[in-house]
């Protein structure tokens, strides 16, 4: 017990709390220095470009898009995204946390696309509440009918998997009163405290001209701290606005296990497909009369924790999904084989050089075990150095007991 207490609880305090102080104070001297969120956003084009595209677009749809990355290229992956984006009827403001090189700009505006280069002031969030205040400043909401908030902390796979999502998604874009969802959700994460997550989001008009969605925008602070735009971000946007609002979770647990049912001919292939330590699951598929209990029990355990990493790879394989978190493997969520084998997979229709480009940003990123002695960084991006478990909820350890209870009868 003293031993975790000195590994692991004191280091999580010292290193919270000076994360923290280190948030306030960068954000304390921008403010002295005159940072405003329309001063961020001062590398934009023209904002007629943007309203003469909004006046002629019929299904009244904007995107704000968040990229971060090189300034000289635009990833494959985001490129795969603007076009799901503009398959749906969606104009779209991309806004790169960083400076662009101009024949980029040149290139998305060419696209049709509305670009920014903002000051990287509160990451992702921190952009969504600037341009929400500059839109709203334009006045530019009043027709609308849709507003996305997406950015690139997904790899968009491309291939099959999109194009099934653009018809899913366009469907409940088009639905009527009294079907039609007032927010539309990527994924729902129960880990801890119920909230929608940020990086796909999209609003009708009910909830983005409510009042309480313009004041959260508007109070936000946008640090340069993780767990603050979780915390202060996602969960208080999911609490004190959304919570009003009906919601449309496109991608869910019990849905997941529904299309499993349906192809539990390989049990191997399921298994090998959750989170790389869950190893031991395999001894669950042993009884063959049982596999569908096993399933769902499985299904059940995970649905506690962050549904875009548990369920990352299955719902690419059996729900559609056109979406991968970049930091799987760095969470230690996955390994390299375990993703780059689902990439492979001949039915997804994926390009090569989309493979080549996830791998090899996988690869910079590292392991978990990347950052064994960078407690600070692993800290900062949320990583246990020797990998998640997934056992701390009460249904995960009692299937982990179970299934090693199992092994020595196996070997009888």
């Amino acid at each position: 017990m003293w031993r975790h207490f000195y590994k692991i609880i004191i280091p999580k305090i010292t290193f919270g709390t000076v994360y923290y102080l280190e948030a306030l104070f960068t954000y304390a001297l921008i403010k002295l220095k005159g940072s405003t969120p329309n001063k961020r956003l001062r590398n934009r084009s023209n904002i007629n470009f943007l309203k003469d595209r909004l006046a002629k677009n019929e299904s009244k749809r904007l995107a704000i898009f968040v990229g971060y990355h090189y300034s000289n290229k635009i990833p494959e992956s985001n490129l795969n995204y603007l076009n799901i984006l503009k398959k749906t009827h969606f104009e779209i403001i991309y806004v790169h946390n960083g400076n662009l090189d101009q024949n980029i700009k040149n290139f998305l505006t060419e696209m049709g696309c509305y670009v920014i280069c903002r000051d990287n002031v509160g990451q992702d969030i921190g952009a969504y509440k600037d341009v929400m205040l500059l839109i709203e400043n334009y006045n530019l909401t009043d027709n609308l009918r849709w507003l996305l908030i997406c950015n690139d902390s997904n790899f968009c796979l491309g291939g099959i998997n999109a194009e099934k999502f653009v018809n899913r998604f366009s469907n409940l874009l088009n639905k009527e009163l009294p079907d039609k969802p007032d927010f539309i959700s990527l994924n729902c994460n129960f880990d801890r405290i119920l909230h929608h997550q940020s990086y796909f989001l999209c609003f009708s008009s009910i909830v983005f001209k409510s009042k309480k969605f313009k004041n959260f925008w508007e109070k936000y602070i946008p640090l340069n701290h993780r767990y603050h735009a979780i915390e202060n971000g996602e969960i208080k946007l999911t609490k004190k606005v959304l919570s009003s609002f009906k919601p449309k979770i496109m991608f869910t647990s019990h849905e997941l296990f529904s299309s499993l049912k349906h192809n539990l001919k390989d049990q191997k292939y399921l298994v090998g497909n959750l989170p790389k330590v869950l190893f031991y699951l395999s001894l669950s598929y042993e009884d063959s009369e049982k596999i569908q209990y096993d399933t769902k029990t499985i299904v059940d355990s995970l649905e506690n924790y962050n549904p875009s990493h548990v369920f990352g790879l299955l719902n690419i394989l059996f729900m559609n999904y056109p979406f991968l978190k970049k930091d799987v493997v760095r969470q230690g969520t996955y390994s390299f084989s375990q993703v780059f084998d689902v990439l492979q997979t001949e039915s997804l229709l994926l390009k090569e050089d989309l493979v080549n480009e996830i791998m090899d940003s996988l690869l910079r990123g590292g392991t978990s075990y990347s950052y064994r002695r960078l407690p600070k960084q692993a800290f900062q991006k949320s990583i246990t150095p020797e990998g998640t478990t997934y056992d701390y909820h009460y249904i995960s350890l009692l299937l982990r007991m179970k299934s090693f209870w199992q092994t020595p009868k196996k070997n009888l």
